[in-house]
């Protein structure tokens, strides 16, 4: 991941949300998507590697939880994810 190096609130934002894709992962959960596949088909382009990959960064930042659901494995923002 590309990083600004520097330690501001909005430089750090723009290291995790800057890279390609991970905007609109965050649009398709603030829409109500919850799975891996409503993700996907809200983002017909992305692979699902790189769906993968965005999901694991914004988890490891915090942002993104993955609770297990009654059908399997779902994807929420965290209050910091929110903000």
């Amino acid at each position: 991941m590309k990083s600004y190096g520097q330690f501001c609130s909005m430089a750090r934002a723009l290291d995790l949300l800057g890279e390609r894709w991970t905007l609109l992962i965050v649009r398709e959960l603030l829409c109500g998507s919850r799975r891996f596949g409503e993700v996907q088909r809200g983002i017909p382009r992305i692979s699902r590697t790189m769906l993968s990959a965005r999901f694991r960064e914004l988890a490891d930042a915090g942002a993104l939880e993955r609770p297990a659901g009654d059908a399997g494995p779902e994807y929420r923002l965290t209050p910091a994810g929110l903000e």
